[in-house]
């Protein structure tokens, strides 16, 4: 690889370090056309975040905090292939009051519609699956937003689909895995 192409490809990487620490690079005359025509596709966007995306990154004193993590595929265990380790995603979560196996239609034993408990709110995630969301003290269902309904895997011993508690003046940590087009 010759020494331009090298520095071609660490050049977009410069800018975007550049852009985030809040400072601009020293062009030199014709320097702006060579980036351009190095790769005409690429275009500097601004980032907008949202006030809502805003309000649920912000710290919580009381309510649900976590990770939503994705995982599909064989994850049976051999010796020649490492086991794959799930990914962050977005998502739409759900978070109902707690809701019982018997209040809600189920598919496929995983997916839930026709949720006969109130909806207490929703939050969307970032990009990287975090989230934050305010509640009061008391026990809750949450759930993910798929294709084929709400998703939830999880089960306690009272039939209730995956429980989450919040205790005055506490934050619940919770990884929440969507797991359901994974092979175990």
């Amino acid at each position: 690889m010759c020494k331009y192409t090298k520095k071609l490809l660490l050049l977009p990487l410069a800018l975007l370090l550049l852009q985030c620490n809040g400072t601009k690079p020293a062009q030199s005359e014709g320097s702006q056309d060579q980036l351009e025509s190095a790769n005409p596709q690429q275009k500097q966007m601004p980032v907008v975040i949202s006030e809502q995306a805003q309000e649920q990154q912000a710290p919580i004193e009381q309510g649900i905090a976590g990770k939503v993590l994705w995982q599909a595929g064989n994850l049976m265990p051999s010796p020649d292939a490492p086991i794959s380790q799930p990914s962050h995603v977005q998502r739409t979560l759900y978070v109902y009051e707690l809701t019982k196996g018997n209040q809600v239609k189920t598919t496929d034993g995983v997916f839930h519609t026709d949720i006969q408990t109130n909806l207490v709110t929703q939050v969307v995630t970032d990009a990287n699956g975090n989230f934050a969301v305010t509640l009061k003290p008391g026990k809750y269902s949450l759930f993910s937003k798929e294709e084929k309904g709400l998703f939830a895997n999880l089960f306690d011993g009272e039939m209730n689909i995956n429980p989450v508690e919040v205790k005055q003046g506490q934050v619940t940590n919770v990884e929440f895995l969507i797991n359901y087009q994974a092979s175990y």
